[in-house]
């Protein structure tokens, strides 16, 4: 089996959760550092237009979202497992911590108080372009739109109510950790780590004790590589997945359709490709890139739609 290549920025929340992931894993793995902003050359021709952070790739296997990046760490590495058999309910209380409380963390960060301490933010030109690209990247969804005098209280409620679920154990759902766990840290990561935001967090006392038993799980063993060596090793690796037939029918698609995917909540850029499966946790398709040949490109099922390609 390939090794796991993570595509990743150091500032990245969604990165710092598979990050984390890995380290709990105790795992290796190799990191491409990726621009912050598009253009993302050394990106589209894995994903096909997907251009959201983090992306996995495991040989010519892409991994599209953490939703799924998650799964399929645990299932390729199941030692110390974070989806525990028989609590179906904690992906979905994942999934609302990646996009509610993850929105509500965004506007904190993001809010002008903390600007001057947020490293984004150094370069006017930088602060321009930034701004520019993730308008870009919202364009027609109301998303990551969320007024400051919303998001903080929110974010804050949710900051009690974590407060209170540990008291009574180390982790969110008991004495290990397990998806929720990593779904929740990224969000409170990326306001914690602004010094201007801290005293946000002084009233509860067992979230920054949580935070760091997460951060002392470390990031695993990483090693640095560009982007054109895992191209490389794209075009000569060949997908381990294939077209499945008898998966589940939620959309009337059939492996061999030819079909797009894309996110329901921000960054709609469509992958067009073959189905290969189409599951209750993932959508899976087949395309084909000059640069790296065939690839099959994953996606959570939760949080994307599947369509008939125009």
């Amino acid at each position: 089996m390939s090794e796991i290549i993570l595509h990743q920025y150091p500032e990245s929340p969604f990165s710092e959760k598979i990050r984390a992931i890995l380290g709990y894993k105790g795992l290796s793995y190799q990191s491409v550092t990726i621009p912050v902003i598009m253009p993302k050359p050394d990106l589209m021709p894995l994903t096909g237009g997907y251009r959201k952070t983090p992306v996995m790739q495991i040989g010519a296997d892409i991994y599209c979202d953490s939703a799924i990046i998650a799964r399929a760490i645990n299932h390729l590495h199941p030692q110390r497992n974070i989806f525990p058999a028989g609590q179906q309910a904690l992906e979905a209380l994942a999934h609302w911590t990646d996009t509610f409380f993850f929105k509500c963390a965004v506007a904190v960060a993001f809010q002008p108080a903390a600007a001057g301490n947020n490293p984004l933010f150094n370069d006017p030109a930088a602060v321009q372009a930034f701004m520019a690209d993730r308008a870009e990247l919202s364009k027609g969804s109301q998303e990551l739109a969320m007024d400051l005098s919303i998001a903080q209280p929110y974010f804050i409620q949710h900051l009690k109510r974590t407060d209170q679920q540990l008291a009574g154990s180390a982790f969110m759902a008991g004495s290990e950790p397990s998806i929720v766990d990593f779904s929740t840290y990224h969000c409170c990561w990326f306001v914690y780590g602004n010094p201007a935001l801290k005293p946000l967090f002084e009233p509860f006392r067992q979230v920054t004790g949580w935070m760091e038993r997460m951060a002392a799980f470390g990031h695993g063993e990483v090693t640095e590589t560009e982007g054109s060596a895992a191209l490389e090793i794209a075009r000569n690796s060949a997908p381990v997945t294939v077209a499945k037939a008898g998966t589940m029918d939620i959309d009337s698609f059939r492996p061999g359709d030819l079909v797009e995917v894309q996110p329901i909540d921000y960054g709609f850029n469509p992958v067009r490709g073959e189905l290969l499966l189409a599951s209750l946790e993932e959508i899976v398709i087949r395309r084909t890139d000059d640069q790296v040949g065939d690839v099959a490109v994953h996606f959570p099922r939760l949080g994307f739609r599947i369509s008939a390609a125009s």
